[in-house]
């Protein structure tokens, strides 16, 4: 009997064993669906991020589309393809030979905003050797011509112009032209 009682204890042993190999099989079977889990969470929280970003870049681009246009005075731009209309003489006294698209769309603009202000655009000239500068003359002011910037805003510039116009006819100058391509500050010789 004693051999039965060994080897009855080597049964409950193993018993033991086989519940604890029960056990782990059953941990390990709930560590992989545990790690199955995190790697669905760690993808769904990838594309997550990826869809945040790729709206955030859009809107991004769009606001800063849509600043350029405010920025550069267009308004929406020519979307059925028709041709500015442009009345003011325009002269380029480097003889290039051809007027950018985005130099012609802020003239075009200038000149509405001037019109809407009640004055008339008679010549814009594009000066040697500039590229972001205008020279416009104005039918109302003969012999003084505006120095404006196309990196401001056409109804700003108007609008300088404006006050400019009101300040020298007060004090009674008749200058050569009227600097006003700096933002809050305007010159006149």
């Amino acid at each position: 009997m004693r051999g039965q009682g060994k080897h009855k204890g080597e049964q409950l042993k193993r018993g033991r064993t086989i519940v604890a190999e029960r056990e782990q099989a059953e941990s390990e079977s709930e560590r992989m669906q545990a790690r199955r889990k995190a790697h669905r969470k760690k993808t769904r929280s990838f594309v997550i991020v990826v869809l945040i970003v790729t709206a955030l870049t859009l809107g991004v681009y769009l606001g800063m589309k849509e600043l350029s246009r405010e920025h550069y005075g267009i308004e929406g731009g020519r979307q059925d393809g028709a041709e500015l209309d442009i009345k003011a003489q325009i002269i380029d006294e480097d003889n290039r030979g051809q007027v950018s698209t985005r130099m012609r769309e802020y003239i075009a603009q200038l000149e509405g905003d001037f019109r809407d202000l009640g004055y008339t655009v008679t010549k814009v000239t594009i000066p040697t050797g500039t590229s972001r500068e205008l020279y416009v003359d104005l039918a109302e002011k003969e012999g003084t011509f505006f120095k404006v910037n196309i990196d401001r805003g056409t109804a700003v510039t108007a609008e300088d112009a404006t006050r400019m116009l009101k300040y020298i006819d007060e004090k009674g100058v008749q200058p050569g032209y009227i600097d006003i391509r700096v933002a809050g500050k305007a010159y006149y010789k």
